[in-house]
């Protein structure tokens, strides 16, 4: 009796360490789900508006694509009587995560303001660049609402400023 068990013990620990195949079609063996936010399947467009200290205060137009990177451009002019106030600038967003009502992303910004009176042209800490973290909700289907935070770097003229600088938004995205 003993002797058997000796033959069969190995016998069973080898059957157990041979690797279990299941042979079949293609079509039996489970895909991938495809992905499940549109922002995963092509490439959309954003329009809205932005106040921001780092990059802009006014229109933004905004890219997204499926591999994760989108970019953003803003731009905003105010004349009144005697002054006129100006900005242009730009970010580059990184999506972290993306779910079907939100998406966070990194973003990195520049920015330029300008102010100009009758009397004479100034600039109001002309270059603003800086890097955050931002967060979109999506209240109704492709209308977003923003917030960012970037800790943000600019000149007064005396010495470099560095703070954290939070922006909004708004924006409706579209293929």
């Amino acid at each position: 009796m003993y002797v058997r068990l000796l033959l069969i013990l190995p016998a069973f620990v080898l059957a157990q360490q041979v690797p279990q195949y299941r042979i079949g079609t293609s079509e039996e063996q489970p895909t991938a789900p495809p992905p499940s936010h549109p922002f995963e399947q092509a490439t959309y467009y954003g329009a809205g508006l932005q106040p921001g200290w780092m990059s802009g205060i006014g229109l933004s137009f905004r890219v997204t694509t499926p591999l994760r990177w989108g970019g953003e451009a803003t731009f905003g002019i105010l004349k009144l009587r005697d002054f006129s106030f100006w900005c242009l600038g730009g970010e580059l967003h990184y999506r972290l995560g993306l779910g079907s009502t939100y998406q966070t992303y990194l973003l990195a910004g520049l920015g330029y303001y300008s102010l100009s009176t009758d009397t004479k042209e100034s600039s109001v800490w002309p270059v603003r660049f800086g890097l955050g973290l931002g967060a979109e909700t999506f209240p109704i289907q492709w209308l977003a609402l923003g917030a960012e935070i970037a800790i943000t770097a600019y000149t007064n003229g005396d010495a470099i400023q560095v703070l954290p600088m939070p922006q909004f938004g708004v924006m409706y995205y579209f293929r």
